[in-house]
């Protein structure tokens, strides 16, 4: 079956979505009357019901507009050349540019239009370039995908292909608008067809718009572009692992663009590209509701399609934004930063800075633990050390492992803990003294110098760790080196200051709305001191009972609960009208869960009274029960009956 037929039978479902909703409905109700009876009459009003919470949920999402991309804009006036570009483009796609370019976080390129009316109305477009592929790709690359993008709107799309393309988003609004119940089972089956069938379409359009992109920009640097984007989310994510989070902890600003191409560029990010590529397009997804065909596929269709070679330009994609020294930071602080990071610095000042305090911390940590196991009461590098030769390194590592974790069977990783540690410990006596640094790598991503060049903490401290008759061997190397086995890092006051100021403070976890207790009804808030009950007024439940007839109860009460979280931790715990349910003073408990829906927790407290929390929703109950699950040992056993 051709794209154009799919379309075809496409746009045939989208049009008569109205129809169905009217239809359902009225079949239903002659139905019900012709049926006569109990068994008639809730047949009518089940049928009215669903045509009313369908035609509702339908004329709210024709009448919502798409909100615009939140992100930096780029405008023709600032960014003249990226604009010719998208201009010509669109013009070999014989369509028209977008009205807006918006820079987006994510690994990604797309082209939106607002469209209305089911979709087959054309409205303002919008086209959204992800920031990352201007420092992961070069500008030719660029070119190329942007033209794919152009592409879904060209003028080598049959009119259908585009109304398809357009219009599952109306019924993915409309479904959306529905939480649960009658109408929304019935509008699931609609919507798949529907996706089925439109899906297929896409899969289509995608190939359609791959054409475009060989065209302005060649088969090899299609392909290329199509082989590094689907590699490139997992190498954004290693380098927020590696190398923001350091920038987190120096708390200055690097530039995040510039680094993120000097990692992609290191020799042993290419070889790790060469060896998860394959794996990563083997281990792709294909079903009837993908949108987009498999990378594989596109790939072997770009290669049947006529060569348009074009000579390459290597240059990195950001080299077409006109001042990028201002332009990217501003960008860049404005997707990934949030508040005052820090000063602006090179990537070697935040990599020594960065690491730096991270070794410190591991120290303080590492001291505190022995001292906590008792392993080292004094926590210095020489009590540890000793611990260590004596095989008790599980017991001081005790303390910062979980309750579940069973040091005695997890040797090896604990083991590699230790070496890490311990070693940290060193670095940061050396970095106290002034005898160590970090070192930007962008393979790893530093080297630690120590007094007689690079230091490797598995290979000084790991045979010690693994054999503690060795213990006494790493200490004369340690004095060798100048390291003070007395050496004990302790915490900042001032860290130590806001931590406690931190812990006295409830920390939210959760929330289970509309739940009822002590013969009221509350919206319940979980947190490590208890549970937060705040009153629901009548006339919320009434609104949200309300909206429930209409399938929309979901929506009302996640705009009820973002209203009570908008004030912040304090607004929220500060509220005179809140009450509290102290874990402390909860001493035993039950649960019971019900066949229709729900279930109930049975809080037994300190002075004897006991109450029931209950709720009608399985997942508000699986909530209250983690709550339950959280609480000490004693406060989970049965209520005596």
């Amino acid at each position: 079956m051709r794209g154009s037929v799919r379309a075809f039978l496409a746009v045939l479902l989208l049009g008569l979505f109205p129809v169905f909703v009217v239809a359902l409905g009225v079949v239903g109700v002659v139905a019900g009357i012709v049926a006569g009876g109990r068994g008639g009459i809730y047949l009518a009003i089940v049928s009215f019901g669903l045509m009313v919470a369908l035609g509702f949920a339908l004329f709210q999402a024709l009448r919502t507009r798409l909100e615009p991309p939140r992100g930096p804009k780029l405008t023709r006036q600032e960014q003249p050349a990226l604009w010719q570009l998208v201009d010509e483009l669109a013009a070999r796609a014989q369509t028209r540019p977008p009205d807006e370019i918006t820079l987006v976080p994510e690994i990604n390129a797309a082209v939106r239009e607002d469209a209305g009316g089911l979709g087959l109305r054309a409205g303002r477009r919008y086209m959204m370039i992800g920031l990352p592929l201007l420092a992961g790709l070069n500008v030719s690359e660029l070119r190329s995908v942007l033209a794919h993008e152009l592409g879904h709107y060209g003028g080598g799309h049959t009119r259908m292909l585009a109304i398809s393309y357009r219009g599952a988003e109306t019924l993915s609004r409309t479904l959306s608008r529905l939480d649960s119940g009658p109408a929304r089972w019935v509008l699931n089956v609609y919507a798949g067809l529907y996706r089925v069938i439109s899906q297929s379409a896409r899969r289509t359009q995608e190939l359609q718009a791959d054409a475009y992109s060989v065209a302005a920009a060649g088969q090899r640097t299609a392909i290329d572009a199509l082989r590094k984007i689907a590699t490139m989310d997992l190498f954004w994510q290693r380098y927020g692992d590696l190398f923001l989070e350091l920038a987190s902890r120096a708390k200055r600003t690097p530039d995040i663009l510039l680094g993120f191409r000097h990692y992609l560029d290191h020799p042993a990010q290419q070889r790790t590209m060469a060896e998860v590529e394959p794996r990563i397009l083997d281990a792709e997804p294909s079903s009837l509701f993908d949108s987009h065909p498999t990378i594989r596929r596109r790939i072997a269709a770009i290669q049947a399609l006529p060569d348009n070679p074009a000579p390459p330009d290597t240059r990195p994609a950001w080299s077409i934004i006109l001042d990028p020294a201002r332009v990217l930071p501003a960008a860049e602080a404005a997707l990934y930063i949030k508040g005052d990071l820090g000063p602006r610095s090179s990537w070697a000042d935040v990599v020594r800075a960065g690491a730096a305090e991270a070794t410190m911390g591991n120290a303080v940590a590492l001291a505190q633990a022995a001292r906590d196991s008792g392993a080292a009461p004094s926590g210095t590098l020489g009590e540890i050390l000793q611990a260590v030769g004596r095989g008790e390194t599980p017991r001081v590592l005790g303390p910062l492992l979980r309750d579940d974790v069973d040091v005695n069977q997890a040797g090896e990783a604990v083991q590699r803990a230790m070496t890490d540690l311990l070693g940290d410990v060193v670095v940061a006596a050396l970095i106290s003294q002034g005898r160590a640094r970090h070192e930007l790598d962008w393979g790893r991503p530093y080297r630690i110098i120590g007094p007689a060049g690079e230091l490797s903490k598995a290979d000084l401290i790991g045979p010690a760790v693994a054999n503690p008759a060795l213990v006494p061997q790493l200490m004369g190397m340690l004095n060798q080196l100048g390291v003070p086995l007395d050496f004990v890092r302790d915490p900042d006051p001032a860290e130590v200051a806001r931590q406690a100021q931190a812990n006295g403070r409830p920390q939210l976890s959760g929330v289970a709305p509309a739940v009822t207790a002590f013969k009221a009804n509350w919206d319940a808030f979980i947190t490590n001191a208890g549970l937060l009950l705040i009153p629901l007024k009548t006339g919320a439940l009434a609104g949200q009972n309300l909206a429930g007839a209409m399938g929309q109860a979901g929506q009302a009460q996640r705009k009820r609960i973002t209203e009570l979280l908008a004030n912040g931790p304090d607004g929220l715990f500060g509220r005179p009208d809140a009450r509290w349910v102290l874990a402390q003073h909860i001493v035993g408990g039950d649960r019971k869960k019900f066949m229709t829906g729900g279930g109930k927790l049975v809080l037994q407290f300190a002075d004897g009274t006991k109450t029931d929390v209950r709720t009608e929703v399985d997942e508000v109950y699986e909530v209250l029960t983690e709550f339950q699950d959280s609480l000490p040992q004693q406060a989970r056993q049965p209520v005596p009956r």
